[in-house]
């Protein structure tokens, strides 16, 4: 983590939220990551509706549908470009992106990554082999 106003929150609260982005929110997404939240902001900004976590202090983002709340259990560096590491406590996940299993399907999640060498957001979904099961084949 860099020097950031979240950076700062998190080391002071002991606590914080991981929220992956999808398909469905990369404006905000992207917004969050260029806006800084000492200067703006965000939640008036983007429209959606944050609230306080039931399990830590740190908040969650309603519209997202997958959240992860942690507490903080160990910081390497000094807060400001600091490693930190936590814990998960609880998860909050929307059951428009569960399959007929109960897990997450990532199909219907569309989770963004970051391309960083084409500066694009691309989406996770595709199902391209069986996990301990494609490489059989070279055994």
């Amino acid at each position: 983590m860099g020097d950031h106003k979240s950076t700062a929150n998190i080391v002071k609260k002991g606590a914080f939220t991981v929220a992956p982005a999808d398909a469905a929110h990369v404006v905000t997404a992207d917004y969050f990551g260029i806006a800084t939240g000492s200067k703006v902001n965000k939640e008036e900004r983007s429209g959606l509706t944050f609230t306080k976590s039931e399990h830590v202090d740190a908040p969650v983002i309603e519209e997202y549908p997958l959240t992860m709340e942690c507490e903080v259990t160990e910081i390497q560096g000094d807060g400001h470009g600091a490693r930190i590491v936590g814990r998960i406590v609880n998860t909050l996940i929307d059951e428009s992106i569960l399959g007929e299993d109960g897990k997450i399907d990532f199909g219907k999640f569309k989770p963004l990554v970051y391309d960083a060498a084409h500066m694009t957001y691309r989406v996770v979904g595709e199902e391209v082999g069986g996990a301990w099961d494609a490489g059989k084949s070279l055994m």
